[in-house]
């Protein structure tokens, strides 16, 4: 009797043990599958600019000084949003080429795709940057200024285009 229940205790043990694997699988690949569908926004904000990337900067890949290149190269921008006093504005993507600028003090900051909207890069002097609070985030060197100037071209249409003064936050959904 008692070799009996003991092995009807390890059975369910064990059975117990292969069910936590299998949910533990089961959550981990949701997990990974809702974070490839996800948005992954790049934020561009003000006061002490800060560019804030949903992936960590190591791992957008370098295509020379001044570039990185975004390691989801399959996904689109599908929205531009821009947040001003006074200028809030959308932009709508299917497809098309995103062209976002930002001026900063003396730096330019430019978020671009290919023709189809994929292969988001964004090119800037990155030498006037510094490692921000997490590994998500870079800084301006400069933490006095404010963002100028914002330009939004979708396509070859100029979709947005106005001179900021403060308060400014721009945000490229890339999915």
């Amino acid at each position: 009797m008692i070799s009996t229940h003991f092995s009807f205790n390890r059975k369910r043990r064990s059975l117990t043990a292969v069910f936590a694997a299998l949910l533990a699988i089961t959550i981990i690949g949701c997990v990974h599958m809702w974070a490839q569908g996800a948005d992954t926004p790049i934020i561009i904000a003000d006061g002490s600019l800060t560019i804030e990337s949903a992936v960590p900067w190591a791992s957008y890949s370098s295509s020379g000084p001044n570039t990185r290149v975004h390691p989801n190269t399959g996904k689109s921008v599908t929205k531009v949003v821009i947040a001003m006093p006074g200028n809030n504005r959308t932009v709508t993507f299917s497809g098309q080429k995103c062209t976002v600028a930002v001026r900063y003090a003396s730096t330019d900051i430019t978020v671009t795709t290919g023709n189809n909207g994929r292969g988001l890069q964004v090119i800037t002097d990155f030498g006037s940057f510094h490692a921000g609070a997490t590994p998500r985030h870079l800084a301006h060197n400069d933490a006095s200024s404010k963002i100028s100037h914002v330009t939004v071209t979708q396509g070859n249409q100029t979709a947005f285009d106005s001179s900021a003064s403060g308060g400014t936050t721009v945000t490229i959904s890339y999915q």
